[in-house]
């Protein structure tokens, strides 16, 4: 599609493909495909798609991929796995290699504390680390970086109240801008007087 709207191009045919993902130079649209219950990816100029193969984190159920690294040789996908000796579940994110899906991914144990509906884990601009939302007390949302190379992660925001609803960097990767808000919500009692 044109920047004006215009020249619309239809690049999947399925009853139920969504969840489209770009790859940010431009190469690949990664999407869910219903039919196949599975990942997909398609050229961006279009062509044939090609499933992804299931390589995130080994046990987990099959969670759609968050973010593909800024080079799109990266694609970071969570995964909960339960840990029998605790009868608990512990959190990771797999770091997927998009040339050789075959490759053995990259698992990052995460915090605990992790959030996966706000935008999951983002990719650092340098690509060294991945960035993704910690729920703390009092439903106090913050921003948690994890570095790749297996040194330990460090929350890297202080807010003292809200939940971050989305985030993600400038286009020259130098800034970072944060969502923040709150759900109000009130209860009401209803009665029924005509009894």
């Amino acid at each position: 599609m044109d920047v004006d709207g215009a020249n619309l191009k239809r690049l999947t045919n399925g009853k139920d493909d969504f969840r489209p993902l770009c790859s940010p130079q431009g190469k690949w649209v990664y999407y869910y495909e219903g039919k196949s219950n599975g990942w997909m990816r398609i050229p961006l100029e279009g062509g044939t798609p090609e499933l992804v193969p299931a390589t995130g984190v080994t046990g987990s159920p099959t969670f759609p991929p968050s973010s593909i690294s800024r080079d799109g040789r990266m694609m970071a996908e969570y995964g909960t796995v339960v840990d029998k000796a605790t009868n608990t579940y512990k959190s990771a994110i797999a770091i997927i290699n998009t040339d050789s899906f075959t490759a053995p991914p990259l698992v990052v144990p995460a915090d605990p504390r992790i959030t996966v509906a706000n935008g999951g884990a983002q990719f650092t601009p340098d690509n060294q680390a991945i960035v993704y939302t910690i729920r703390g007390e009092n439903n106090v949302d913050n921003l948690w970086l994890q570095p790749l190379n297996g040194k330990p992660g460090r929350q890297i925001t202080q807010f003292q109240s809200d939940q971050i609803p989305g985030f993600g960097w400038s286009p020259d990767g130098k800034k970072l801008l944060i969502g923040r808000g709150h759900t109000e919500s009130d209860v009401v009692l209803l009665r029924d007087t005509s009894k």
